[in-house]
């Protein structure tokens, strides 16, 4: 793992999270639900700044979420057979990195999905601001290949913002000036993945 990646010296912190998930996928099993838990590889914050300097995918507002093969193919039959309108969200914070077990509920209460998320508040603000704004976040779940995307929505996303957070602190203007700054490069990116983190 990139000393630059989020979870550089975080990684305990994550499979904390990891395992929270695993338990609160017992809780809803034992209220009735069947679940499914996935494990993302990497998670990234849209719209990047340089995604918004040079509006590229600008209407992609949330998170955007890395997963195995296998588990995308699982999620997919899930969704396929299942309405999710609803969700609970889990948060946690340390270091500057916020984490949360998100778990997406079908309208009649018979399937959860969970997943782990991150991201780091710093190189999160734009993000933050807009979906504060917005009263959404979304989620876009996906394999490798990014060939197909699942999508879920988190509407009134308090939960999902950083503790105390105030949208009207972001300076957006100067986030996006700044872009090359903040953005990672594109062979860390693929080291982070084949690493599979």
């Amino acid at each position: 793992m990139s000393e630059s990646h989020p979870l550089a010296g975080a990684r305990d912190a994550w499979e904390a999270v990891v395992d929270d998930m695993a338990a609160t996928a017992a809780e809803y099993r034992d209220a009735g639900f069947e679940t499914l838990a996935l494990h993302p590889g990497d998670v990234t914050v849209l719209p990047t700044p340089a995604a918004a300097a040079g509006d590229i995918e600008i209407d992609r507002l949330g998170l955007d979420v890395l997963l195995p093969g296998d588990e995308f193919e699982s999620l997919q039959g899930a969704v396929a057979d299942h309405e999710f309108e609803a969700y609970d969200a889990y948060r946690a914070g340390e270091g500057g990195l916020v984490f949360l077990v998100i778990a997406m509920k079908s309208v009649d209460d018979s399937l959860a999905v969970l997943f782990p998320v991150y991201y780091e508040v710093s190189t999160a603000q734009l993000m933050l601001a807009r979906v504060a704004d917005r009263g959404e976040m979304r989620t876009y779940l996906r394999p490798l290949d990014d060939s197909e995307r699942v999508v879920f929505s988190q509407s009134d996303p308090e939960n999902l913002l950083p503790e105390g957070f105030d949208p009207k602190s972001v300076d957006e203007e100067t986030i996006v000036s700044n872009a090359d700054d903040l953005e990672v490069s594109p062979e860390t990116a693929v080291d982070d993945v084949e690493d599979g983190l």
